[in-house]
């Protein structure tokens, strides 16, 4: 039997990189029949032991990066964990590295075994592995690496999934990176700037095989029905909103200061507007409902609705896109849901994934920096965007079909692998 290890899943509160660990799943259960598959994730495995169906072990990564114990214990943890980075880069025979695993963690100790065990590794999909100036980042880079660079000293092949790399703006990631990565058998990226930004820190091209996000194979299964658990009407037109936390005290101001501008003049348009939490994630408290929060304290409007539902997947969250007229999306998986369904979107970009993406689509005019958008100029945007409905939707249908069926296109992959 084929075994199997998913590493570096996130948290499903991030309802894109929960589409994203669920699309693969699926891919591997389509490129190999009756594979026994695991994952190694970022979520606590006593809280969350499975992933749909398939076990969650716990990580490096999690081990190392608890936050809610104390900070001296993190730092031991993180420690504890410095003689694993000595075995990968020590050339030392499988059977003595596992008997050394043994005087590990239980929980880093379970991912060692199965990376040590498995046929194949399979790296998630997602915009994860970037940089910034400082040590927390090299730190960070390296535990993420640290299982496919395991994976490898064990003979394990090792392929990744579509995502976006860099920037790395310090010598010692971009070697990280060069190391690894260029001893996996195949590496997805998912725009033009990801792979221009890896062969110009030394990856051959030949590892690199241009892919599209995963998120865009993703299919509903959702039988939710949102417009009554909204209190909006069947015949109203509704706007949906994804902000989050990006900037600093001054910048993120003005962006929640224009964001706010925008949504005022959708409702004075006679829209619904939906404030949606894409990511409610208690790590580093990434949850967009504090955002949200904002925004509607500086409206009092009958249509306006901010859900504050965390209990809701990543199919329920695209048969909530579905529900729209139009997205403005921070999140840029909020977008992709939405242009899945054919829905016209504004995307507001903090990562380079956004422009390169909708670039591919051919959308690039509907894309503003998370640092340009101002008050004075996005409802104008929404005007345009809103004049435009009917041919960004005709666009759609013509680009999205092709293009979405390359986002199936890891199962050869991995059945090659």
């Amino acid at each position: 039997m084929t075994r199997v290890l998913v590493v570096n899943a996130f948290e499903r509160g991030n309802r894109g990189d929960a589409a994203l660990l669920s699309v693969l799943l699926d891919q591997i259960r389509r490129a190999l029949p009756g594979a026994r598959i695991a994952i190694a994730g970022f979520e606590h495995p006593a809280r969350w032991p499975e992933f749909e169906g398939v076990p969650n072990l716990g990580s490096f990564r999690r081990y190392s990066g608890e936050e809610n114990i104390p900070r001296h214990r993190r730092i031991l943890r993180k420690l504890s964990l410095l003689p694993v980075v000595a075995l990968a880069a020590a050339r030392l025979p499988r059977r003595l590295l596992l008997a050394l695993a043994r005087l590990l963690p239980a929980e880093p100790r379970r991912e060692l075994h199965a990376l040590a065990t498995a046929d194949l590794v399979v790296s998630t999909g997602g915009g994860f592995l970037h940089g910034r100036p400082d040590f927390a980042s090299d730190l960070n880079i390296l535990f993420l690496l640290l299982p496919l660079w395991l994976a490898e000293r064990f003979g394990v092949r090792v392929v990744t999934g579509p995502q976006s790399y860099g920037p790395f703006p310090r010598r010692v990631q971009r070697m990280l990176v060069r190391h690894v990565l260029g001893r996996v058998d195949a590496v997805l990226v998912r725009e033009d700037i990801s792979r221009d930004r890896l062969t110009e820190i030394g990856l051959p091209p030949r590892l690199l095989t241009r892919g599209v996000d995963s998120a865009f194979a993703c299919e509903t299964g959702s039988d939710r029905d949102w417009r009554p658990a909204l209190g909006i009407p069947a015949d109203a037109r509704i706007a949906m909103v994804t902000a989050r936390q990006w900037l600093d005290d001054a910048g993120q101001h003005r962006y929640e200061h224009a964001l706010t501008a925008g949504i005022r003049h959708l409702l004075g348009r006679g829209y619904h507007v939906v404030l949606v939490p894409q990511v409610t994630c208690a790590f580093q408290g990434d949850d967009d409902r504090r955002v949200n929060t904002r925004l509607a304290a500086g409206l009092d409007h009958p249509r306006l609705r901010v859900l504050g539902d965390d209990t809701f997947d990543h199919r329920d969250a695209r048969a909530l896109y579905a529900e729209a007229d139009l997205v403005v999306g921070t999140r840029f998986h909020s977008v992709i849901f939405a242009l899945t369904a054919h829905v016209p979107c504004l995307a507001v970009e903090y990562e380079h994934k956004t422009a390169g993406i909708m670039r591919d689509l051919g959308l690039e005019q509907w894309v503003v920096g998370i640092g340009e958008v101002r008050d004075t100029t996005l409802p104008a945007l929404l005007d345009r965007l809103i004049d435009h409905r009917d041919d960004y939707r005709r666009h759609l249908r013509e680009v999205l079909p092709p293009y979405a069926r390359r986002a199936r296109d890891l199962s050869p992959l991995l059945r090659a692998a």
